[in-house]
């Protein structure tokens, strides 16, 4: 509603009549939007204003802080292929709709604004990075990682420069891809254990090795090791960051060693140790089909690690892009 309500600001001052994107950005850069919003007498620039409503409208999507709790939880309540797509594609829609209507639209307002959005976006990944920690449910140490994973991409986007955007770009599609894997894997586990309670698991590489391969994969891409795509989003957003704001990069780099604490204790408590005597010659292994979409997802991970320049170039053309309109800011 919120999002929708700046999209009609956004319809009304332009007078095209018109939602599309390419009119509604070349009426922005012939000074559309370059007016003023009187407020309670007070004198408040039209993107100023309206920024924060198109931008933080559209990134509850993307589950950003404090408007983020929907995003676990809906990931633990939808089924496995629901939850997929949920955070593969879901949230990367807020994401996007938040940099292509918010911040190429309303350049000026997104350079007023970005420090709100960096403080909030490092709440994000500092802090879903520790809240998915201490849970036990297993869906739910993926659903806050992806809350603490998106606060990157709005990290990308605060900075406001090359690095941090094309970071941001490749974040989104490494993101999808890395977490649709990680339900994926769930999915396969609850579905023969009958439960998400990561205490009460254990030893299921030993029947599903794929699948505990499959799920280390997806660590160390959440983790950002080199060779993995994680590494090529996650590097240049840092570099960005950097350059903007450097103490924000320090902090925001306290999750990665606490991603590394919660991906390490799931694949020790779930694939390693003792297998619950319950299990014990329960567990099927998984079909034909699944070891299929296993390979695929986390090919595509170690593909885009290794050979970057597959997606990089694009990504960044259109980083230039956005930076033209904001002034080579």
């Amino acid at each position: 509603v919120v999002a929708l309500i700046g999209g009609l600001a956004l319809y009304y001052t332009a007078g095209l009549r018109s939602f599309d994107l390419i009119e509604l950005q070349q009426a922005a850069q012939a000074g559309a939007f370059n007016g003023t919003v009187n407020l309670f007498g007070a004198t408040v620039p039209f993107q100023v204003f309206w920024f924060p409503v198109v931008f933080f409208g559209f990134a509850v999507l993307g589950g950003i802080f404090p408007v983020h709790n929907w995003s676990p939880d809906g990931h633990v309540a939808a089924p496995t292929a629901v939850s997929m797509f949920h955070a593969g594609v879901l949230m990367k829609l807020g994401a996007f709709a938040a940099l292509r209507v918010g911040i190429m639209l309303l350049p000026e307002g997104a350079k007023y604004w970005s420090g709100l959005i960096l403080v909030l976006a490092t709440v994000n990944v500092v802090y879903g990075a520790f809240i998915a920690m201490v849970q036990t449910d297993f869906k739910y140490v993926i659903g806050f990682s992806s809350v603490s994973h998106m606060g990157l991409v709005m990290l990308g986007f605060a900075t406001l420069n090359r690095p941090g955007l094309t970071g941001a770009g490749l974040q989104m599609f490494s993101h999808g891809v890395m977490t649709a894997l990680f339900f994926a894997v769930v999915g396969m586990v609850y579905d023969r254990a009958h439960t998400r309670e990561i205490p009460k698991l254990g030893g299921f590489a030993r029947v599903m090795p794929l699948v505990a391969v499959a799920f280390i994969v997806g660590g160390l891409v959440s983790m950002g090791m080199p060779g993995f795509s994680g590494f090529v989003a996650e590097f240049p957003i840092f570099m960005g960051l950097w350059q903007r704001q450097p103490l924000v990069a320090l902090i925001s780099a306290i999750a990665i060693v606490v991603t590394a604490g919660y991906i390490m204790r799931v694949i020790g408590r779930v694939f390693f140790g003792v297998m619950p005597a319950e299990f014990e010659g329960h567990i099927t292994p998984i079909s034909r089909k699944d070891k299929l979409a296993l390979v695929v997802l986390a090919g595509i991970l170690i593909v885009l690690g290794i050979f970057p320049a597959v997606m990089a170039p694009m990504i960044q053309s259109g980083a230039d892009a956005v930076l033209r309109l904001l002034g080579g800011a």
